[in-house]
């Protein structure tokens, strides 16, 4: 049974709380992390999931200060392949190729030389997006492969997830969700901003009672609200230095430009933005995603910032 009394909510939106409550190594965390996936990918109730191991189930504490880290879950479901689930809160225009990039990684390293490509097994990417990011009215998509003429549907080894959770709210607060979409009370929660209604969130389900609970008692728990406010502040750091960075880089992409002319323009505003990041420590692959560059480019800066 929930106690109720005064305090402050921590926000589900936050990476580290997504993470605390469905990625944690502990029974609960399984349970519900099993619920999440039952109903976001729709298992029909004969054939739902019963079992899941928590790949990297460690929140590495280094990692909460570290504004590129990411703090994803990343999932194995018996019988059904991975599950990799990431909250995004800042659209940096490439969340298309993030996602990509990532779902692609966890299908390159389920295998070792040895291995015949028979256990090469489904990838599934969930993106929860605090932004609206496609130009469609749904506010979730799914993409697979498919042959491009016929629509013929290639094996069901990728998908790749997006749920744009303003749209989602828009939609719920015209009463335009469906009464069986199964994802809109996991939706609710995690856009949840009102505190007096967590309490009658809960009374919805048993699920939705564990899901309040936990953040119940993450919110109470010093030592969690010290990691939610630091990865918070992280987060914060870094979209402004991304802010401050892509704006140099215009600035002097801009300058070049009168020169040079717009598509050298913004090569050089990439080259700059690339430059600024280096200097802040970004991981090659996050730059890449966000200039373009290739790897070699961005070598070549690197060799010219240390030279100067």
């Amino acid at each position: 049974m929930l106690r109720q009394g005064p305090f402050n909510w921590l926000k589900p939106k936050n990476d580290f709380v997504l993470k605390w409550i469905l990625g944690s190594d502990n029974d609960q965390s399984k349970e519900l992390l099993l619920a999440f996936l039952n109903d976001f990918l729709y298992a029909p109730a004969l054939q739902s999931f019963t079992s899941v191991e928590i790949v990297n189930p460690i929140i590495n504490k280094q990692s909460i200060y570290d504004k590129g880290s990411i703090l994803d879950i990343k999932a194995k479901v018996p019988g059904y392949g991975y599950v990799n689930i990431e909250m995004q809160l800042t659209n940096q225009k490439n969340m298309h190729k993030r996602s990509l990039y990532y779902a692609s990684k966890l299908i390159g390293n389920q295998l070792f030389a040895s291995d015949g490509y028979s256990k090469l097994e489904r990838v599934v990417a969930i993106n929860l997006l605090d932004f609206s990011f496609f130009p469609s009215t749904p506010y979730h998509s799914c993409f697979r492969l498919v042959e491009e003429r016929l629509h013929e549907p290639f094996p069901d080894l990728l998908q790749l997830h997006f749920t744009e959770m303003p749209k989602f709210v828009r939609q719920d607060q015209a009463g335009k969700i469906p009464m069986n979409d199964r994802k809109a009370k996991w939706l609710r929660f995690f856009t949840n901003e009102d505190d007096t209604r967590w309490f009658e969130m809960a009374k919805q389900d048993p699920v939705m009672e564990q899901m309040v609970e936990s953040l119940r008692v993450a919110s109470l728990d010093p030592e969690a609200r010290e990691l939610y406010e630091a990865r918070a502040k992280a987060l914060m750091d870094l979209n402004s230095i991304r802010g401050e960075a892509r704006q140099e880089g215009i600035e002097e992409g801009i300058k070049e430009g009168l020169k040079k002319g717009r598509k050298e323009g913004k090569r050089e505003a990439n080259r700059e933005l690339a430059k600024k990041m280096l200097r802040k420590g970004f991981e090659v692959s996050d730059i890449i995603e966000m200039t373009e560059l290739t790897e070699t480019e961005i070598e070549k800066l690197m060799v010219e910032i240390n030279t100067h």
